[in-house]
């Protein structure tokens, strides 16, 4: 036999908790606002890469409850742009408020800017020498007699026009100022260009070797 009034005590608590839920939740004011989110590019063909910069935030105006909005953290909404049909060239991509991720109960009203142009080229590879960054002078009657680094080279990786664009990779400075004896340190190596990079990350670091020699008399 059901028992109708068995444990009333909760269910009248339960109900009137929905009723004060209801209440919050009608009561509360739809607002809108203004934010500026992370474009994530997703599904980027292998063997291709943006051959410029592409925006890293974009503005997006939202609309929803005061609540739901003042509770939304850092990285809860989110432009994403599907690129697994991309092909090498210059494209343009239409962002709109259904490329938008948004928590429940977040109404996404616009996107700006609505178009965003992307170049994108194949990767390359290549080997390109290491130039040392030497910073200052000997002491008095010495003199630089040989720079070296090792690795003398270093393979590059990147779009195909900045990979042909670059000669060399470049070091953090090598301080000889007022050096007496030959100087010998590891430091960093690496490109100007952001959009290039080492093939081998952990390859970053080179070993500079000057050689400081006394000048004869």
């Amino acid at each position: 036999m059901i028992a109708p009034f068995r444990h009333f005590g909760l269910k009248v608590v339960s109900v009137l908790l929905a009723v004060l839920l209801w209440m919050a939740v009608s009561g509360e004011e739809t607002v809108e606002r203004g934010l500026r989110v992370p474009l994530e590019m997703q599904q980027v063909p292998a063997g291709l890469e943006l051959g410029g910069e592409a925006p890293a935030l974009v503005d997006v105006r939202v609309r929803g409850g005061s609540g739901a909005l003042s509770r939304m953290g850092a990285g809860d909404v989110v432009a994403v742009l599907d690129l697994h049909s991309v092909a090498p060239g210059q494209r343009l991509f239409q962002l709109t408020p259904e490329q938008v991720r948004a928590p429940f109960g977040i109404e996404v009203v616009q996107v700006m800017p609505a178009t965003v142009a992307l170049v994108f080229e194949r990767s390359t590879t290549r080997q390109v020498p290491v130039v040392p960054a030497i910073d200052g002078t000997p002491a008095s009657g010495y003199v630089v007699d040989e720079i070296t680094a090792d690795p003398k080279m270093v393979e590059v990786t990147g779009p195909e026009s900045a990979v042909a664009r670059v000669n060399e990779a470049v070091t953090g400075s090598v301080s000889i100022a007022e050096a007496a004896q030959s100087v010998t340190e590891t430091v960093t190596v690496g490109f100007v260009d952001p959009l290039l990079r080492l093939k081998t990350p952990g390859a970053s670091n080179v070993t500079v070797r000057v050689r400081i020699i006394r000048v004869r008399q």
